[in-house]
């Protein structure tokens, strides 16, 4: 594979993919692939076709829109995914209520216009990495503009967004130290380079990421001149150490007038 920006398949991809066509063969679904892509947020005509020909691995947004569109488990063609899925419902549904004295809108329901997204404790490190120490609470609510959100994100699913405070220099001037951070925590696979909230080894971090075509996992910062060294990590024998944690849409800076 000579393509930088799709992660490496696996083996065990390709199973995936077969079994996830297998079931597309024999419930003939009525929509062209083109329609189904849109109607269940996979992608373009090409994108469903890549996953169920086995060209590109099957992410976590991808499954949850096959298994909706073919009235099937996730579990049913990837096991890996279904336990992806899993621990994301786990970690939203016993994550504490907010902490006695933090602020939270009085509101039971946002204004017309606007979602309430949850701002979480940990804060990933722009530097050389923070471990999470404490249990993953919510610091607060925030009321955010539906019609941004819908723009940044580009999905109506906002519970898969969570707000985290970015710590550090390393990214600047992209991201400046405490900048709020929105993270799509259903990408949890670095299918196209970008920025992502990535637990490696322990060490909580946010930098710009890639994986190269024979496997390795590139870390960098944007800040070159006071972090100019790169992170490599070979994905085929230290995969077990890297968790991605999702993927960074967007970010707000607050500047001092």
């Amino acid at each position: 594979m000579n393509d930088p920006k799709r992660a490496v398949l696996t083996d065990e991809n390709r199973e995936e993919s077969k079994r996830l066509r297998a079931i597309w063969d024999e419930r003939h679904p009525r929509l062209s692939q083109a329609e189904f892509g849109e109607m269940y947020e996979i992608g373009s005509q090409a994108a469903v076709g890549h996953f169920l020909n086995g060209h590109s691995a099957i992410s976590l947004k991808a499954a949850k829109g096959f298994a909706r569109g073919l009235g099937c488990d996730i579990a049913s063609f990837s096991e890996r995914l279904a336990r992806q899925a899993s621990e994301i419902a786990s970690f939203t549904q016993s994550i504490a209520p907010a902490p006695v004295g933090v602020p939270v809108s009085p509101r039971d329901h946002p204004p017309e216009g606007y979602v309430r997204l949850e701002h979480l404790s940990p804060r990933p490190s722009m530097g050389p990495g923070n471990a999470v120490g404490e249990p993953i609470h919510i610091v607060r609510h925030l009321d955010v503009l539906e019609s941004w959100v819908r723009q940044k994100v580009g999905s109506a699913d906002y519970d898969r967004v969570k707000i985290l405070t970015g710590c550090g220099q390393s990214m600047q001037p992209t991201i400046q130290d405490n900048d709020l951070v929105f993270v799509d925590i259903s990408e949890r696979t670095i299918d196209i380079p970008g920025i992502y909230v990535i637990d490696v080894h322990g060490r909580f971090l946010l930098k710009r990421a890639l994986i190269l075509s024979d496997g390795t996992l590139v870390l960098k910062s944007d800040n070159r001149d006071e972090f100019p060294d790169e992170e490599r990590i070979d994905l085929r024998r230290y995969a077990d150490t890297v968790n991605v944690a999702g993927r960074v849409k967007a970010w707000w800076t607050l500047r001092q007038g």
